[in-house]
């Protein structure tokens, strides 16, 4: 199977619309399992000839596929490598170059003869470090620990995770050096009012652990829950922040205050006197690294954006986009409220709770979202389905009672071809009334590409319909 899709005598996309290089279509998940409905036995991809597109110089590192898609081998091929099999299949011709101008024509399947596949993969192993400072506590509460924590790594030049494509530094200053500077501070802040509480007072050690490996698994977390500097029943509580940096229109995403009994009541005035709005989901997001924390029987508070940004996971999630004013503020309302928690007498006891989508990428919500280079899809999927839409759901409002909040809309994508807008709100799917986008996932992914479906929106006071036509999905995280 060619990499890419049919293309012009410059190596471009016939069939890309809109600023994107390639098509919906281009997401090698999605074709490998339309060749599983077919019966094969493996799958060999060729790096095409002539493709305009530096990653057809390129192989993907072993591993980095995402989930398992299908149970035959899948293997990649450079294109000197598919030459060679060519030329030794068909020694009369035609080239492989020749099979693609066919292949851009119109559908072509050309015999090769038999192919024996052996492979050797080599694991390389990575060491990661957690890095952790700690706040001794004094009196009764001394022996009890309070985590405050932000994952401290990213991805790189994003090799595996990234939704624009490898080669490019991912600097990562939402995502999540603002949480780690936001412990950093709060290391500052609350050093200084434990020296200035009078030494009668107890007081809960308080530790504070930057994360390493949050990005590939919740790695750093949950080695630290699995090996603590003390037994994990010594935990009384756990605050975790990752992307407080680009908070808009002063709406921060605080969930968790349901996984303490009593937990709501204690939080409702520091909250009140925050100038942020705090938006609590109705559960508990599972995402970053309070996770283990909370599977380990402690109640946790996970502070990040309301509002999810495009930059997320691109090289252009850089400091210059930083929101600081309100940055600090989260971080003003967290050291009062990490305060509290040390000097209240009472433990919070651990509740379970529902679960809740992350408010900047809701779990199965990847294929409604903007799929950024479709071509990378193939290479770093961890969910997604066989359809796209091109909307990005919005986080929680309380002021939003039904429907799932658009709050941002892909050039190109049959959203906007729709007539879909920031700030819709979808209300109803083919005739269903939506309540949120959990209800909504299920309909999206029963969908096939060419389907028409009818949209029902809440612009304002105006509600419309609008028709769509659903896209083969880019297989994308």
């Amino acid at each position: 199977m060619l990499r890419w899709e049919p293309m012009s005598e410059e190596g471009k996309s016939r069939w890309a619309t809109g600023r994107q290089p390639w098509s919906g279509r281009i997401g090698l998940q999605a074709r490998v399992r339309e060749l599983a409905k077919r019966g094969v036995a493996g799958v060999l991809i060729a790096n095409t000839p002539g493709a305009a597109d530096p990653r057809n110089a390129e192989l993907p590192e072993p591993g980095t596929g995402g989930r398992r898609a299908v149970d035959f081998p899948v293997a990649q091929l450079s294109t000197a490598a598919a030459e060679r099999l060519v030329a030794a299949a068909l020694p009369q011709g035609p080239s492989l170059l020749e099979l693609r101008k066919r292949a851009d024509a119109g559908r072509v399947i050309e015999a090769l003869g038999t192919v024996t596949l052996a492979a050797e993969i080599t694991e390389k192993q990575t060491i990661a470090e957690n890095v952790g400072a700690l706040l001794p506590g004094r009196g009764a509460l001394a022996e009890e620990i309070v985590v405050i924590g932000a994952h401290l790594d990213h991805l790189g030049m994003g090799e595996f995770g990234s939704r624009s494509g490898p080669g490019k530094l991912h600097p990562g200053a939402d995502d999540n050096a603002s949480g780690s500077a936001a412990l950093l501070l709060l290391a500052d802040k609350l050093a200084a009012s434990y020296r200035a509480l009078p030494e009668s007072e107890a007081l809960r050690t308080i530790v504070l652990l930057a994360f390493s490996a949050e990005e590939s698994g919740l790695n750093g977390s949950a080695y630290y829950c699995k090996h603590p500097i003390a037994p994990i029943a010594k935990h009384a509580f756990m605050i975790n922040f990752d992307m407080i940096g680009r908070i808009e229109g002063k709406r921060l995403s605080v969930s968790g205050a349901k996984t303490g009994a009593g937990l709501a009541e204690f939080l409702a005035p520091y909250f009140a006197a925050t100038p942020l709005k705090i938006v609590q989901p109705s559960g508990m997001s599972g995402a970053s690294d309070h996770t283990p924390f909370y599977n380990a029987g402690i109640p946790v508070l996970f502070g990040i954006i309301a509002d999810f940004h495009a930059d997320y996971h691109t090289p252009e999630d850089v400091v210059e986009k930083l929101n600081r004013v309100d940055a600090t503020h989260t971080i003003r309302l967290f050291h009062q409220v990490a305060l509290g928690l040390a000097r209240r007498a009472e433990r919070f006891a651990h509740q379970k709770v529902g679960r809740a989508p992350r408010p900047d990428a809701p779990p199965t919500a990847a294929e409604a979202a903007p799929s950024g280079d479709p071509a990378e899809g193939e290479a770093a999927p961890r969910r997604g389905g066989g359809v796209r839409f091109g909307v990005m759901p919005g986080a929680y409002d309380e002021d939003v009672k039904d429907g799932v909040i658009v709050s941002a809309v892909t050039e190109g994508t049959p959203a906007e071809k729709a007539g879909v807008k920031a700030g819709d709100v979808i209300v109803e799917w083919n005739g269903t009334k939506l309540e949120n986008v959990q209800q909504w996932m299920p309909l999206l992914q029963a969908g096939k590409p060419g389907d028409k479906v009818k949209v029902g929106l809440r612009r304002g006071t105006e509600t419309l319909t609008v028709e769509a036509v659903l896209e083969a999905s880019a297989g994308r995280r």
